[in-house]
């Protein structure tokens, strides 16, 4: 049997490609579950530094496979809970990844797939990748995006997309700031790769950090709370074996540790 999930680790970087072309790499529950379980293995590897999330065959992901949601009127209101969870958990795992996450975007990102997209830090996408809230016209809602989508373009402009539910181009998805860049669909690899060794030469301490800091951070009001806060996390960290052999690799003239 095919893994509808496939993986692969070089030189740091790890590769999470959703393998179900046929369905468009729409995913369901045991879909799902694999993410969390790769995604949750990754984090746990240090030899892991960069996660890169992409999709086999003509799409990036449909989001959720409309032939297991259509099961759901056959099972109790449990079970159709935990298939929801699982799905709401896999984006939650990719966004909570303490590592760098690129999304490498080609073909279609519609509903759910947009949600996997955007939970990742960065998202670089061909210019002829297509995107869409679309679940509204399906009598479905894209509840797995939601989140990320606000926290991506905001209140207004995800509720629009979400009522609206039509399909966009690269362009407009690089105009909304659904994506971080368009390019053509030849050298999107490439520049996937360049991100990721820019991204290594990072200290992987403070990359946790930062990620866990900004959503934290993000939620508090602008006033001594957060400045307190920030100002304890910064006296650590300037004294981390990390921040040491950051500040004397450039005062030396050379590579950190971390980026050799």
């Amino acid at each position: 049997m095919t893994s509808s999930v496939t993986t692969r680790i070089e030189n740091g970087v790890a590769t999470l490609t959703l393998n179900r072309p046929r369905e468009m790499n729409a995913f369901d529950a045991e879909t799902a579950r694999a993410i969390v379980d790769v995604v949750e293995g990754f984090a746990a590897d240090d030899a892991v530094r960069v996660l890169v999330v992409a999709g086999e065959g003509p799409a990036f992901s449909a989001g959720g496979d409309f032939n297991w949601v259509l099961t759901w009127p056959n099972q109790d209101a449990i079970t159709r809970r935990v298939g929801a969870d699982a799905v709401m958990g896999a984006v939650q795992a990719i966004y909570d990844f303490p590592k760098p996450s690129i999304a490498r975007v080609h073909g279609t990102a519609v509903g759910g797939g947009i949600g996997v997209m955007l939970a990742c830090d960065f998202a670089i996408a061909a210019t002829g990748a297509r995107f869409g809230l679309t679940s509204v016209r399906n009598g479905l809602l894209a509840g797995i995006a939601i989140p990320v989508l606000i926290q991506a373009v905001g209140p207004r402009v995800a509720r629009q997309l979400l009522m609206h539910g039509g399909l966009f181009d690269a362009a407009t998805a690089l105009r909304l700031g659904l994506v971080d860049q368009v390019v053509e669909a030849d050298v999107l690899g490439v520049t996937v790769a360049t991100l990721t060794e820019e991204l290594k030469l990072g200290a992987p301490s403070v990359q946790a950090l930062v990620k866990k800091l900004v959503t934290k951070v993000s939620a508090m009001p602008h006033d001594q709370t957060a400045a307190d806060f920030l100002g304890e996390h910064v006296a650590h960290q300037c004294v981390t074996e990390e921040a040491l052999e950051g500040m004397s690799a450039f005062l030396e003239k050379r590579k950190p540790k971390w980026a050799i």
